[in-house]
């Protein structure tokens, strides 16, 4: 099979869990120019905001279109120009605020236009109409009980994912998006805009939110440090994220690696 685009997750597949890109190397570098220069599409489909995106997705001279903020926003890098969006239902932030605060004992709150993290004990209202809503640094098994209540009350509305937090430890992360704007939905429409075959797009990821990622890829690949669930579903495992797992991928299905067809 001859592929002709990849797009990867960021944290904990492409650089480690809040980095700003630091660890990215010259090879790495060269060879992502390298493979766009033959015609690659590479692009990113990330959790993060742009801002936070931004330094990696330009120390590694990413080209083509990036699915950021859990999949509610494409962007084009290089103009650093929205080309799609996606919001949550008026309303429905406040609502999930709620559900945030009955199975949760705190954490902090992380939204569109957030300058800092709110103190969840702190928040009482929300604006009607978000892109993304975050709660962070929550327990495990909480985080579990709320993303499984989110998705059973609001189907079609809200959809909730797990990812590792930036803080470390055992703490997590949980994502919320309009069910319509899951990076499986995002990279739909990427691949209508970079005008992408399905079967000729690799997926790359590592965490619960890249199990979208995964639905809209003719080719999945996680990394070696993947949660087991998306490991099952690879096609490829990779290196870790820590052993240029990027690179890795790159060179064995774009450059002159084994793996191309």
């Amino acid at each position: 099979m001859k592929y002709e685009a990849l797009i990867t997750d960021l944290d904990g597949t492409t650089v480690a869990v809040a980095s700003s890109g630091e660890e990215i190397d010259a090879a790495t570098q060269e060879t992502v120019a390298r493979a766009q220069d033959r015609g690659a599409k590479i692009g990113c489909a990330t959790g993060r905001s742009w801002e936070l995106a931004r330094p990696v997705v330009k120390k590694l001279g990413l080209a083509s279109l990036c699915v950021i903020e859990g999949g509610t926003r494409i962007i084009d890098p290089l103009s650093e120009e929205s080309v799609w969006e996606k919001h949550l239902d008026d309303g429905v932030s406040n609502q999930i605020l709620q559900e945030f605060k009955r199975y949760t004992r705190g954490g902090y709150i992380y939204m569109t236009g957030s300058e800092e993290e709110l103190p969840l004990s702190g928040v009482s209202e929300l604006p009607h109409s978000l892109r993304y809503l975050y709660l962070l640094d929550v327990a495990p098994d909480e985080a579990e009980q709320l993303i499984n209540a989110i998705n059973l009350e609001y189907q079609g509305r809200a959809v909730a994912h797990i990812t590792p937090s930036w803080s470390g430890g055992n703490a997590v992360d949980v994502h919320v998006t309009h069910a319509e704007a899951t990076k499986e939905h995002a990279v739909e429409k990427w691949r209508q805009l970079e005008g992408v075959a399905r079967e000729h797009l690799i997926g790359m990821g590592d965490s619960g939110n890249d199990l979208p990622l995964f639905e809209s890829s003719g080719f999945r690949v996680a990394t070696g440090n993947a949660i087991p669930a998306l490991k099952e579903l690879a096609d490829y495992v990779a290196p870790d994220c820590t052993d240029n797992a990027l690179r890795h991928v790159i060179e064995e299905f774009f450059l002159d690696g084994t793996q191309k067809a």
